[in-house]
């Protein structure tokens, strides 16, 4: 039984590595896009077996460092490779340059696009990083705690001539393999075995969207991460740090705040001082800063599901795309949006009733972040890796429902492939339907 055991996991290993030399190989998985979704589920098939046999505590210790050192490796590998899917990581390698001549509150306050026409920035920030970024007419949305990772990585860059976009992302694989290095210490903590945490790890999503695409996220991840150990080891001070480090970076660890509230309220106040320094830069910046999150969170609609069937009823609701109520316009996605938020509201609710002890703060917490990718108007593919550390610490529905994400979510990334060849931004109502369902499923079988 051991042997098999083994060789099952050697030749889950076999096929994760196949599938990664795969997608490696691909040149441009933008514009190959079937080609890199194959090899990609190539990669998922060899990590959900091992995702198995590591909930059942059947990886041995040998297999463990193989998978520890092929994680690692495969981070390193990606990380020479350019970005694909996205051009989010351009933004970050321009704002944590320019803060170093304009001080931190410019990305706030003015949107890349106006640099040019601004005094004391060197034309050498106009470079290729600063041709790519998305969206350049608004300002940033991104939190103090990502713009000082992203300063840091600016600064180093300029300090030894170059290497922006490398620099950052070696960051943000750090900050990624911290946070599974704290989903390890938690299992441990809990007297359970650590190859879950590395074995998540080794997703190819996390691998993707971190390592080659270069997002932030896992800033956040590590934050998240943090909290679920500090609420696991009965640290609550550490674990309302950790929820505030997650929403210093990405805005998240605000959502899940009440469901450390609903159990504990000792370590609220640490938190909700780090907090409060999300709000300072939007303060000083003035109002363009807060347009700039209001268009960002209004008017952008991609990878959705429930919010498709909401949209709907809410089109019947007005009586087409809009009605006037007086001297208001309200229109279908108004609507929408509301109700979404209700929805939202209501199921935390129900889901925080009842106090629970503190051990049980990530799994609601992991529970929560589940629910707001599910009715969120719009869902990239890398807000999946919010879930995953959670994913990796509890069984049931929150992991069986990660796992099912974390393997579907890059077809989400389809809309830049059809635009690319057929000149046309398309999301695909039936892409978005197979992979939504299929998490509802695996949430319904629990």
């Amino acid at each position: 039984m051991y042997a098999k055991k083994r060789t099952i996991h050697t030749a889950s290993i076999l096929l994760w590595l196949l599938g990664l030399a795969w997608f490696a190989s691909i040149d441009d998985p933008r514009l190959r896009f079937p080609e890199a979704m194959a090899s990609e589920l190539l990669m998922s098939g060899g990590w959900l077996v091992l995702v198995l046999s590591a909930s059942k505590d059947q990886v041995d210790g040998k297999v463990l460092k193989w998978i520890i050192v092929l994680g690692v490796t495969a981070r390193v590998a990606l990380l020479w490779m350019p970005p694909a899917f996205s051009d989010d990581v351009f933004r970050y390698v321009y704002e944590g340059r320019v803060v170093w001549y304009k001080g931190p509150g410019f990305p706030f306050a003015h949107a890349p696009a106006e640099a040019p026409a601004i005094t004391g920035i060197p034309s050498a920030l106009f470079d290729e990083s600063w041709l790519r970024i998305n969206h350049p007419a608004i300002p940033t949305i991104y939190p103090p705690l990502s713009q000082l990772a992203f300063a840091g990585a600016g600064g180093l860059g300029d300090l030894l001539g170059g290497g922006h976009l490398f620099i950052l992302k070696s960051f943000l694989v750090v900050f990624d393999l911290g946070t599974w290095t704290l989903c390890a210490a938690t299992l441990r903590r809990a007297g359970r075995s650590t190859a879950l945490a590395w074995v998540f790890a080794m997703c190819p999503l996390v691998l993707i969207e971190v390592a080659r695409e270069g997002h932030g996220d896992s800033l956040s991840m590590l934050g998240l991460a943090l909290a679920g150990y500090a609420f696991v080891v009965q640290r609550p001070v550490l674990g309302y740090t950790g929820f505030a480090l997650a929403a210093l970076a990405k805005l998240n660890g605000l959502i899940v705040l009440p469901a450390a509230l609903r159990t504990t309220r000792r370590g609220f106040l640490t938190g909700a001082l780090l907090t409060t320094l999300l709000s300072l830069p939007f303060w000083f910046a003035g109002l363009d800063a807060s347009q700039a999150l209001f268009s960002y969170a209004t008017r952008w609609r991609s990878g959705d599901g429930v919010f498709s069937l909401i949209l709907a009823v809410s089109e019947a609701i007005v009586g087409g795309e809009w009605t006037r109520i007086g001297p208001w316009t309200i229109t279908r996605h108004l609507v929408a949006r509301m109700l979404t938020g209700l929805s939202f509201l209501g199921f935390a609710t129900v889901l925080l009733w009842r106090p629970a002890p503190l051990a049980e703060v990530p799994r609601r917490a992991g529970l929560i972040l589940l629910a707001l990718l599910l009715l969120s108007p719009s869902l990239h593919p890398w807000y999946v890796l919010w879930v995953l550390p959670f994913s990796a610490l509890y069984s049931g529905r929150i992991r069986s429902a990660g796992v099912v994400f974390a393997i579907l979510a890059p077809f989400l990334h389809h809309p830049g492939w059809i635009e690319l060849t057929r000149g046309t931004w398309t999301d695909l109502p039936w892409i978005r339907a197979v992979v939504h369902g299929a998490v509802w499923l695996a949430i319904c079988l629990g």
